[in-house]
């Protein structure tokens, strides 16, 4: 488990406030100049000390003129290590005629950058930000889960934007990603698409490496689509239509489907050997499971089995590695699984270190009401991409704050963070609560989007971005409610995104968070309030989003309609249009 001083923090955290202004005459001075911003390193030789010098330097340049330098002296910023604080701590302060952002480790000083980033202001030069305090996370585990199938963004996208996206995401307190090798796409390990795929998750783990994040990935029972049909899982029976009978599982109480379960995930491990494995993460449903009578009730007799072996496999190859057991679906017809659950962990079962949890709409109530089994840190697993749209992203950014502010309601007392869950880079304001919602339980949603709005877009319109947020989140939950949707307020919404457009800066006009609000806007009004998706402003706009995701325009990929925008050009040979 990740370790936090608490003591310390809390002795260094009393005072800790935001400042009321500038960052004192001298970076006052600086800011005026727009010439350089001299900033010098102190801190043990560690490669990551270098990157957030360069994520700070990029960062600032993109947004306005100033310059940042390494300078060994009179520098104006200094960067620091200092052990004093929480490993994943920070401070920023001014002590002798310098402002000092301080970690207690790298990784902690890449959280302070982001903060210091975020706080600052870029009107033609940068105006450092006036934050000034202690802080660190609440949350143990702040992950991401990048859903890596479909031919979404997360596999299309080229090394470098993903690396600057997972960095950004880094800025935002995140210490975790997820990303999983999709079997469920792939023949077996001679597919002519195995070994990409294989890069594709080496890279994910390494860039997360290189970032000082914790790297996850996901095993279960689903396994290639050419598993012998002899070991085949038993389906599993889904009244509710809400577990999912994804993938091709394959049954662990047969010895030989144990045989093959085992084999392959040993495989996919040592292709991960060299670069390294923090967290594994065991899912029950969707791609999972199994009904025959040996495993049944799956979640707490087949699948709790099967965990534990593959966590005795993983810690061969990966000694420190944690585990975090998901009981997403549990219960869902009632099967006792969350009490069978609790049962066995109270016998033992000391290889499980997280318990994940979390449903389709409000949280289940098992561990809120009962509590958590074995009283293992709780993590949740929102679902930030898929809610209101179809295909996910399919009509550009679907921010919805007030959604997740009600659901993280629900849990934050409980929860030790979690794994969002990602389609794309369409919801990256929802990323930003959730990942703000670990750092600090108490943080609002609206709290953070003012942050993100003042970084990503600049300052003075943030009142008008909020409001336009609030009305893209209601023709959202509208439309998925099968409510009429306000065709005045679509109308509206498309005024005001137009007015904040003409109002941005350059640097955040050509932002792509931006571009996808302004597109959403412009979407949600011909498809509500106008001629449809078929008017020729939509398909421009449809066809502006395919290439932000970096869809394929024609493609064999037989569920690349689940987040392709559906533009009149859009061909699938082998699935639905």
């Amino acid at each position: 488990m990740i370790r936090q001083d608490r003591r310390t923090f809390l002795k260094l955290a009393g005072a800790a406030v935001a400042g009321a202004g500038l960052a004192g005459p001298i970076m006052a001075d600086e800011a005026k100049s727009g010439d350089e911003i001299r900033v010098r390193i102190e801190g043990p030789a560690d490669p990551l000390l270098s990157r957030t010098f360069g994520i700070l330097q990029d960062r600032i340049a993109m947004r306005c003129s100033s310059k940042v330098v390494l300078a060994p002296s009179d520098a104006r910023i200094v960067l620091a290590v200092d052990k004093i604080l929480p490993l994943e701590g920070f401070r920023i302060e001014e002590a002798d005629g310098s402002l000092r952002i301080c970690g207690g480790s790298p990784r902690g000083l890449l959280y302070g950058v982001g903060k210091f980033l975020r706080t600052s202001r870029y009107e033609g030069v940068f105006q450092p930000s006036s934050w000034r305090g202690v802080s660190a996370p609440q949350g143990l585990v702040r992950g991401m889960y990048f859903a890596t199938h479909f031919h979404n963004w997360y596999v299309q996208a080229p090394q470098a934007e993903v690396a600057r996206y997972m960095e950004d995401l880094a800025l935002w307190g995140v210490n975790a990603v997820m990303a999983v090798y999709p079997m469920i796409n792939l023949q077996g390990w001679d597919d002519p698409d195995a070994e990409p795929a294989m890069a594709m998750l080496r890279r994910y783990a390494r860039t997360a490496k290189e970032l000082g994040l914790l790297f996850t990935t996901g095993v279960g029972n689903t396994l290639f689509i050419g598993a012998p049909d002899s070991i085949r899982a038993t389906r599993l029976p889904d009244p509710t239509g809400r577990r999912g009978n994804s993938g091709h599982p394959v049954c662990p109480s047969d010895p030989a489907g144990r045989e093959y379960i085992l084999s392959n995930t040993r495989r996919l491990y040592e292709r991960l050997s060299d670069i390294g494995l923090d967290l594994v993460c065991y899912w029950p449903y969707d791609e999972g499971g199994c009904a025959c009578d040996k495993c049944m009730p799956w979640g707490s007799n087949g699948y709790l089995k099967l965990s534990r072996d593959l966590t005795q496999l993983g810690r061969e190859i990966f000694p420190n590695l944690k585990t975090i057991l998901s009981t997403w679906m549990f219960d869902t017809p009632p099967e006792g699984e969350w009490q069978g659950l609790s049962d066995a962990l109270a016998r033992g079962e000391d290889w499980l270190d997280y318990i994940l949890a979390d449903a389709h709409e409000d949280f289940p109530r098992y561990p809120l009401d009962t509590g958590v089994p074995g009283k293992r840190p709780l993590l949740n697993f929102p679902e930030i991409s898929m809610w209101g749209n179809s295909p996910w992203g399919g009509v550009g950014a679907n921010p919805l704050p007030a959604r997740f502010q009600r659901l993280w309601d629900q849990v934050k007392h409980v929860v030790q963070g979690g794994f969002p869950y990602s389609e794309g880079i369409y919801e990256d304001m929802n990323k930003a609560v959730s990942a703000q919602f670990y750092w600090d339980r108490d943080r609002s949603a609206r709290a953070t989007l003012e942050e993100y709005i003042g970084y990503e877009f600049g300052s003075g319109v943030s009142g008008d971005v909020l409001s336009l947020v609030e009305m893209l989140e209601a023709a959202a939950s509208q439309s998925y409610q099968k409510q009429p949707v306000d065709a005045d307020a679509a109308r509206r919404a498309r005024s005001l995104a137009d007015s904040v457009h003409a109002r941005l800066p350059e640097w955040a006009r050509r932002n792509w968070r931006w571009e996808q609000i302004h597109l959403r806007a412009l979407l949600d009004q011909e498809r509500f309030a106008g001629g449809g998706l078929h008017t020729p402003e939509a398909e421009a706009a449809l066809l502006r989003l395919i290439e932000l995701y970096h869809c394929e325009l024609e493609t064999n990929d037989p569920y690349h309609h689940r987040v392709r925008p559906k533009s009149q050009r859009a061909v699938s040979r082998n699935g639905e249009k």
